[in-house]
């Protein structure tokens, strides 16, 4: 998402967490690698959606609300993905938790969800 957003690029989200009781979930997004981004977790295959080197965006993690995200894929913003691998996911989760650029919050919402 953002999906057909002038002058936006679109970008792969992963879930890291099922929905909260208050409809919330936590989710990173994939971005281009460059030398200056956060290279906790670098994938350049994992998920049908990779075609080049690329880094998770820990700085840009998201608590999202899981009816918002329904409407804007009803509405064409978005689109769900593929499911990524097990062992994907951990890697990615373990990366927000060691990342300096994740937001505590998210850090602390992780932590929370997965004990």
């Amino acid at each position: 998402m953002p999906i057909g957003a002038s002058g936006r690029t679109e970008h792969l989200w992963f879930v890291l967490t099922n929905e909260d009781e208050n409809g919330k979930f936590l989710a990173v997004n994939l971005t281009s690698f460059e030398l200056y981004k956060d290279k906790t977790v670098v994938l350049d295959k994992g998920h049908p959606f990779i075609t080049k080197k690329s880094v998770i965006n820990y700085s840009d993690a998201t608590i999202f609300d899981a009816r918002k995200i329904d409407e804007i894929i009803q509405k064409g913003f978005a689109a769900k993905k593929q499911s990524c691998s097990v062992e994907l996911l951990r890697e990615i989760r373990d990366g927000l938790l060691a990342s300096d650029e994740s937001p505590q919050e998210t850090q602390d919402y992780l932590t929370l969800r997965l004990s």
